[in-house]
């Protein structure tokens, strides 16, 4: 059976190789002909053949594009003097159709190589996708079954044992009413935070400062830290997809600067300014190589830039070792309303909005070391 499906991919591939060699051969011989009917010179019969090649080596494969070169030579053959005849009497045309075969080959291994590359950055993307996935499941699952699975468990028990001795029994004990009320609306509260990070419904009833403000508290509880939110001038109307953008960077960057930095304190300012919506996350700990991290196995860093390029958005780090990190995040937008033509213009604005306060940070960094 394994042998079988071989063959029938081979046959397929093969056959796929067929199909893009009979297509582009015509394209070769019309090449031809028009050169013969014209009085194309070889050079621009050259140049038509690498562009068909080109094409080719994109859409086909690596075979039929060697197969289509060797092809288009041997028309160059045919134009070259004397015409209607293979043979070259001018040993510049022989140079010449050397010369094309060896640039269209190494085209043709050159695109052929940066498609298989190109692939390979997909799988390697798409696989980096599926394991951050699965440990988010990993990690859902583990907090239901080894926390929340265990809480209910404890409190059927402490139920149970109202039943069996009674209310008045279990009044002061630890599994008194008023105790078990307590841990309900605990397991409660962590059940929305998990609800929350899957889905955060409430950026839909509540906008995004509301929504930010709420999930910064309840990190700084679950995490027992400090959290310095600020919004101001922000519209009403803000897009949904921008929002969900902006707040799963808020969320990534707060979880990586609660497990990474070391610091006790984070600041959020969410704003807007310059057509656009701003959201700055900074801590003072450790800090971190930008370029080391993005070519690392994480993918927190690039799912953030990925996020805000679906809004037409930027976002830069701003980090070094010891003297903690910025992140900087705005997304396009103007007058409560998506921007239209206009935000090409200002996407291009924006990667200089960011160096700005990037630049700005790192002074505000300097002098307080300096004052220090």
């Amino acid at each position: 059976m394994q042998l079988s499906s071989f063959r029938h991919i081979n046959k397929n591939g093969v056959g796929r190789g067929v199909v893009q060699c009979s297509i582009a051969i015509p394209f070769l011989a019309l090449i031809t002909v028009a050169s013969v009917r014209f009085h194309l010179n070889l050079a621009t019969a050259s140049l038509l053949s690498v562009v068909v090649i080109v094409i080719l080596a994109r859409v086909g494969d690596f075979v039929s594009s060697v197969l289509a070169s060797i092809v288009a030579g041997l028309l160059l053959m045919y134009i070259a003097p004397p015409v209607n005849s293979f043979r070259v009497n001018d040993s510049f045309d022989v140079v010449a159709i050397i010369a094309f075969l060896i640039t269209a080959l190494t085209i043709v291994r050159l695109v052929s190589r940066l498609r298989t590359i190109s692939e390979q950055l997909i799988a390697s993307v798409n696989r980096k996708l599926i394991d951050a996935e699965e440990r988010v499941r990993e990690r859902i699952g583990k907090d239901l079954h080894e926390d929340i699975e265990q809480r209910l468990a404890l409190l059927a028990n402490y139920v149970a044992e109202i039943g069996t001795n009674g209310v008045a029994a279990a009044e002061n004990g630890p599994n008194s009413p008023d105790r078990i009320k307590e841990q309900v609306s605990e397991i409660l509260a962590d059940v929305q935070a998990l609800a929350y990070e899957l889905c955060p419904y409430k950026l839909r009833y509540l906008g995004l400062a509301a929504a930010m403000k709420s999930f910064c508290e309840k990190f700084a509880q679950q995490h027992n830290v400090a959290i310095d939110f600020r919004s101001q001038n922000l519209p009403g109307n803000l897009p949904l997809d921008i929002a969900l953008s902006l707040t799963r960077v808020l969320q990534e960057a707060l979880c990586n600067s609660a497990k990474h930095s070391g610091s006790q304190r984070f600041e959020v300012e969410l704003f807007q300014a310059s057509e656009a919506i701003h959201l700055n996350v900074h801590d003072s700990g450790l800090g971190f190589d930008p370029k080391f991290a993005l070519q690392g196995p994480g993918l927190g860093l690039i799912s953030m830039r990925e996020r805000m390029k679906l809004v037409r958005g930027e976002l830069l780090i701003g980090s070094q070792p010891n003297r903690g990190t910025t992140i900087f995040a705005c997304a396009p937008f103007w007058n409560g309303h998506r921007l239209g033509a206009h935000s090409k213009d200002l996407a291009r604005k924006l990667p200089h909005v960011l160096d700005v306060q990037l630049r700005t940070v790192a002074d505000l960094a300097v002098v307080k070391k300096f004052r220090r």
